[in-house]
């Protein structure tokens, strides 16, 4: 349990007390640990890291071997050498990333925090880790919270306080919290000093974001706590000066952490082919050293025989071999050493640097910078850059990723009919006016006709007026100034300053002088008067702006108490709205501009007080409505309400608005008919819909619901379901006011992107929580569902139904014609059925799978990260993919084979969690379908080639064990078998590695079906590796038995290996093997790159001439003879000179090699000869596949279906072709022209035209050029206008 009865400064925190057992007594520090390492521990866990990777540990095996052989056959340096480069290099790499880590920490717990000190009766400046539990502390404005705080007080007297919530869940809207009902009266540090004694129970620490209960005691009294009384750790305080709290969980307790679970190393598709394919050259490897073995004492000329038991036959062999088991192992180990160097060791060292250079080059991207932000790619994790390359399936989160989370009012249905944004702006007001300016002008007398012209009805104007205020007063918005300061403590507002300061400086002006004339003329004809309300705010017509009243009444009059009123406190700063819903600040900021707006909220110690400015009747008047209840928004309810007491007529009215299956079932009075139709026909068109209603209330209806609240808030077990029942009985008998329609903009390039990503063959399935209509429309709007496709739909199932829906849909899919397209909608009921049965889930995989797209709607963010792993363990694994921006879809994010995420404005949980992010989601296009497919070609190619090119120098040690009686004999010299991965061969692979481009960036984007080609790890199947190993098997096959014919040529006198007089002995054969097999691997990448460059071919050429120039140099070097009698145990008195070679078999070897012509000429026609099969193959891939290609294209032309559907479709032409359409179909005008020539005559069509109301989704730019002003032409040859679009079917 989370608690005890251990005090803090006077502050117990103390567990929901269930068992004594349960209580915890001890609590975590608040110091944040991301690091892995630390000073004395990073030596040990690092190194047991590197070996738990099995080629290191394996080389680490070889070297102790090599070092415990009585006489190896090469020096121990060979192994013990490269094997410590690689993990010094890869430990330099961790530590550095480890200290980045540290340096991350440090910042974070050295932060300065305000902490309460009760000794000194104020706070005082402490470091953010020495937070303990009990602690209070002070956060001010725009700071960001330490630890999880009960909040106890904060600026305003109500105790109220607003909080963004960016780092959890991505969202920037501003959430509300509140202080304690026991403390919030408290003002300062000396306020809470001076309370008695108390004690905070609580749930013990747990990863729930939307729960928390508990209690405080202070003395005698107690409160309830809930999670509007809790800030977690990584929020900000925004529109508050300040808030103080009581530290509950701290360091790893905190929500925030509890939710940052450390998740399992991701590991890409190359990588574990990568360990199979080192499976089996160790499998190889074993056969070689058996084999090797046996062979020796089978058919070795040195062993024992009853003919040669004493002596050999040839006598500069040795000593007779005999057949023991010491002697025996210590051959095994020997050839272990001789073949090791088959299994390349440099391999991992060279691709975690590729890795993380080539992460780089995504970062550098100058395309993927957002020119706003100026922010560019980031790569969390470089290990799995080619996995971007293998992209089968991409799960999306919609709001935030393909939308830009920016609702715009577009309609509203008041009554039962609809109006237009335009058709609810005020009179005089010009629709195509953002914001009013100093065009504005009031005409009273044509205050009945709407913008249009037309004639508005009075009764109308009244319903339209009593919506807007629901809308105006139903929600949490706060009134805030962009400057983002408060100043709460502050002089009170004055009466007329209320309205005024609500817009900028610069546009009062031209926004009250016409009022004010059209005021005066209204009391000089007395004719119409402005109605003065109890305690409104309304100036006098000759009041001037700002001007103050002093004898104003309550609630303004005291001058105390704190408001968030807008006033004018910079003269440049502009007042906006801040809300936790981007839904509600589009309605407020809508009702603003139609003439009823929101001017903010008071809190008074007499309550809070919400002020309404009305101009809609041609002069201001202004409301006063004090709130008396919140009832906030809940995922199980689905709608928020707001009781409010009218000053004027002291009415108690309760507003409701949300989705309209839970708001209209509750209404009885109301258009329930018209309405549902227009909110269908919005969803069509992918707008987001909420329903308004209304009810007037008693007195005592009020006073019993707040009696039964206070008594279920008090409740500590199934508290938010005693307060939802409370809510659901007031929340009935409504009338139903309308429904709101907003869009939520998709961002830019959103269309076009999800196109390419379906024409690249990667599913695209949608998660989202939406509703099933709105996400249907997004998905069209967007290109993600095809106007062809064929929807398949799983939605409102149950468990009894589910099973046979699905049958059916696998039967339609099984039994459809090839070219057939098709799409499934699922919802969170559904899936929830398909997770509990492995039978459904099977069934809905092979549903899903043969799907071009997928929509998941009604989810909740644990269901987004089951049917991510459920795609992904499935039979047919594929590589997935999700893209989030919130805090909601880090589990998505992390669970998926690739994270990707969009950097949102302020919120950065998903860029953290994610392995590679970038500003926008348009951004996809270059990341996967060019970086991706980079990435992928480059890193295949580069582990097929060191496995290739030591395939194909080694080898020859086998070869030639035949040729030396098996005698563990090396036919390369030790730094020969030390360098050759290291130096000789690695930087141009290295650059090959990085630079390589096969295809141009722009015809990777202009034709995405390219990235098809890489699909299930293709270039590293084992037909590809198998390849690429009997091209190394001839490689060296041809360089061996080459060479071994040309030394074969000594029985000649003046043959082709005799050089000034000179045999060319057995260590000139394997150098001028091994300068061969260095040559031409260097060289087999100019064949193998599609794209040359200066640096390539210049490590290629460099790599060679390295070689030449210091195996000449270290074939020259020579020590003095003291040294060698010092350092290499030579006796003085067997050197014959005052120095001595520093390797005697390799002195002046490769001078005389070089001095050879024939060995010249001869490694020319050897380098022909084994390049020339890879030429013709590559030769013979490029002009077959071509001759495909043209052969397909053909097939194509031949088949291809003459008639046409533009991309410009819209939801609603396609919605009304299969009958889903209605009303809005009776409204507009529509022409259906039929013809019996068939789909595919080529001659008839079948169209269908729509005025008016037609929403565009896409711009001309992507599917036609501009003709005239309305008119464009389709790539497909027809024309569209804008106002009238003609579908073809």
């Amino acid at each position: 349990g989370h608690g005890g009865d251990h005090t803090h400064e006077d502050n117990v925190h103390d567990a929901h007390q269930i068992n004594e057992d349960e209580i915890q007594v001890e609590f975590c520090d608040n110091t944040v640990r991301s690091a892995k390492y630390t000073i004395l521990t990073f030596w040990f866990l690092n190194l047991f890291e590197q070996f738990r990777r099995v080629a290191n540990f394996y080389f680490l095996i070889v070297a102790v071997v090599q070092l415990c052989l009585p006489s190896p056959p090469v020096s121990p340096f060979t192994s013990v050498f490269p094997l410590v480069f690689v993990v010094v290099v890869t430990m330099i790499k961790q530590g550095y990333e480890d200290v980045c880590r540290h340096r991350s920490d440090r910042e974070i717990n050295t932060a300065p925090v305000n902490m309460l000190d009760r000794d000194l009766g104020d706070t005082t400046v402490k470091k953010s880790k020495d937070i303990k539990v009990g602690d209070i502390v002070l956060v001010k404005i725009n700071e960001t919270f330490p630890a999880d705080l009960v909040v106890l007080c904060t600026a305003a007297l109500s105790g109220k306080g607003y909080v963004m919530t960016a780092n959890l869940d991505g969202e920037t809207n501003l959430k509300p919290v509140f202080a304690s009902k026991l403390t919030k009266h408290c003002k300062d540090a000396e306020d809470l000093c001076k309370l008695a004694a108390g004690q905070i129970e609580c749930e013990s620490p747990n990863p729930d974001l939307t729960k928390f209960t508990g209690k405080i005691r202070i003395g005698n009294s107690s409160a309830p706590l809930s999670l509007e009384n809790l800030v977690m750790r990584g929020t900000k305080l925004r529109n508050t000066e300040y808030v103080y709290g009581c530290a509950v969980y701290t360091g790893r307790d905190t929500k925030m952490s509890r939710n940052s679970k450390i998740t399992a190393n991701k590991f890409s598709t190359v990588e574990k082919t990568m360990n199979k394919f080192l499976l089996f050259f160790m499998g190889l490897l074993v056969f070689e050293i058996v084999f090797s073995t046996t062979m020796k004492y089978l058919i070795g000329i040195d062993l024992e025989t009853p003919e040669n038991c004493n002596e050999l036959k040839h006598w500069y062999l040795g000593s007779v071999l005999k057949i023991e088991a010491l002697q025996i192992t210590e051959d095994f180990f020997s050839y272990l050493v001789i073949y090791n160097y088959i299994i390349p060791i440099s391999l991992y060292v060279t691709l975690e640097f590729q890795k993380f250079v080539g992460g780089k080059f995504l970062q550098w991207d100058k395309d993927l910078v957002d020119e706003e932000t100026g922010e560019g790619g980031q790569i969390n994790s470089s290990d799995l850059n080619e996995e971007l390359g293998q992209i089968e399936v991409l799960f999306s989160d919609k709001t935030g990723t393909l939308t830009e989370n920016i609702m715009v009012f577009k309609e509203a249905s008041i009554r039962g009919r609809k109006y237009k944004y335009d058709e609810l702006l005020p009179s005089g007001s010009s629709p195509a006016a953002d914001h009013l300016d100093s065009s504005l002008s009031v005409n009273t007398d044509d205050s009945l006709f709407d913008p249009n012209g037309s004639y508005r009805d009075p009764m109308d104007e009244n319903e339209i007026v009593e919506f807007l205020r629901a809308l105006a007063l139903c929600h949490t918005v706060q009134v805030g100034r962009t400057c983002d300061h408060m100043t709460g403590d502050s002089a009170a507002v004055s009466s007329s300053g209320a309205y005024t300061r609500l817009l900028p400086r610069h546009r009062l002006k031209s926004l009250l002088t016409p009022l004010r004339v059209a005021a005066r003329t209204l009391n000089k004809d007395s004719n119409m008067k402005q109605e003065s309300r109890g305690n409104s705010l309304q100036p006098s017509p000759t009041e001037e702006v700002g001007s103050s009243d002093e004898n104003m009444g309550p609630p303004f009059g005291s001058g105390q108490g704190r408001d968030n009123l807008a006033f004018e406190g910079d003269q440049d700063s502009e007042i906006m709205y801040n809300a936790a819903s981007p839904d509600e600040k589009a309605l407020v900021e809508a009702c603003l501009k139609f003439g009823v707006g929101f001017s903010g909220e008071q809190e008074t110690a007499g309550g809070h007080f919400l002020h309404l400015t009305e101009t809609r009747a041609g002069y201001t008047s202004k409301r006063v409505y004090e709130k008396l209840q919140v009832l906030e928004f809940d995922s199980t309810r689905k709608r928020m309400s707001v009781i409010l007491k009218n000053l004027d007529t002291h009415e108690i009215v309760l507003y409701t608005k949300g989705a309209e299956s839970s708001v209209i079932p509750r209404c009885s009075e109301g258009s329930f008919f018209e309405t549902n139709s227009h909110i269908d026909e919005y969803a069509l068109v992918g707008l987001r819909t909420l329903a308004v209603a209304t009810r007037q209330l008693h007195e005592d209806e009020y006073q019993h619901m707040q009696h039964n609240l206070n008594t279920a808030a008090q409740a500590m077990e199934d508290r938010e379901e005693k307060i939802r029942k409370v809510y659901d009985e007031i929340e009935k008998d409504m009338v139903l006011l309308g429904a709101t329609a907003v869009e939520d903009k998709l961002q830019d390039g959103v269309r076009d992107t999800l196109v390419k990503m379906s024409e690249a063959g990667i599913a695209v399935w949608i998660l989202t929580g939406d509703k099933r209509e709105t996400a249907v429309n997004i998905s069209y709007s967007c290109g993600h569902l095809q106007p062809h496709y064929t929807l398949l739909d799983l939605t409102d199932q149950t468990s009894m139904s589910l099973g046979q829906s699905m049958s059916l849909h696998e039967d339609k899919l099984t039994h459809a014609h090839a070219d057939a397209d098709f799409a499934l909608l699922v919802d969170g009921t559904a899936l929830t059925i398909i997770f509990s049965d492995k039978e459904y889930q099977k069934q809905f995989f092979e549903v899903s799978i043969k799907c071009k797209s997928v929509i998941c709607c009604r989810m909740s963010p644990l269901q987004k990260a089951e049917v991510v792993s459920m795609i992904k363990n499935s039979d047919k694994k594929p590589v997935t993919a999700a893209i989030g921006d919130g805090g909601n879809d880090v589990a998505m994010i992390q669970e998926a084979h690739v994270g990707l995420g969009i950097m949102g404005k302020e919120g950065r949980a998903a860029v953290r969690a994610a392995d590679f992010a970038f500003p926008k989601f348009k951004h996809l296009q270059k990341v996967v379908l060019v970086h991706g497919h980079w990435y992928y070609y480059r890193v295949a190619l580069l582990v097929q080639y060191f496995f290739y090119k030591n395939v194909a120098c080694f080898s020859c040690q086998l070869y030639y064990a035949f040729f030396n009686s098996f005698s563990t004999q090396t036919v390369f010299d030790s730094v020969s078998l030390t360098l050759y991965n290291i130096c000789y061969t690695s930087l141009p692979i290295f650059l090959f590695s990085l630079m390589e481009q096969n295809l141009s960036k722009e015809k990777l984007l202009d034709y995405p079906g390219t990235y098809k080609r890489h699909f299930r790890n293709k270039l590293l199947r084992w037909r590809e590796f198998f390849l690429w190993f009997s091209q190394a098997l001839w490689h060296s096959l041809v360089f061996f038995f080459g060479w071994l014919f040309f030394w074969s040529d000594s029985s000649n006198k003046g043959g082709l290996n005799i050089t000034s007089g000179l045999s060319l002995d057995q260590v000139s054969f394997g150098t001028a093997m091994y300068a061969s097999i260095v040559t031409l691997v260097n060289l087999r990448l100019l064949f193998q790159s599609r794209s040359w460059n200066v640096y390539l071919v210049l490590s290629i050429i460099g790599s060679i001439l390295f070689y030449i120039l210091f195996t000449f140099a270290e074939h020259s070097v020579s020590i003095p003879a003291s040294w060698a009698s010092a350092f290499l145990g030579y006796n003085e008195n067997e050197i014959g000179g005052a120095s001595v070679p520093l390797d005697s078999a390799t002195y002046w070897v490769y001078h005389h090699v070089l001095s050879s012509m024939s060995v010249w000429l001869f490694t020319l026609l050897l380098l022909v000869v084994a390049i020339s099969p890879d030429i013709i193959i590559r030769i013979l891939r490029k002009h077959w596949g071509v001759f495909l290609n043209r052969k397909n294209k053909k097939m194509r032309v031949e088949t291809e279906d003459d008639d046409v559907f533009s991309m410009s479709y819209t939801n609603k032409a396609y919605l009304a072709h299969t009958d889903s359409f209605t009303n809005r179909a009776h409204r507009d005008s529509r022409t259906n022209s039929h013809s019996n020539k068939g789909r595919h005559g080529g001659v008839g069509s079948h169209s269908i035209s729509y005025s008016n109301k037609v929403y565009s989704t896409e711009d001309s730019d992507r599917f036609g050029k501009k003709v005239g002003s309305n008119v464009f032409i389709d790539s497909d040859g027809y024309s569209r206008e804008q106002n009238n679009i003609t579908t073809k079917l």
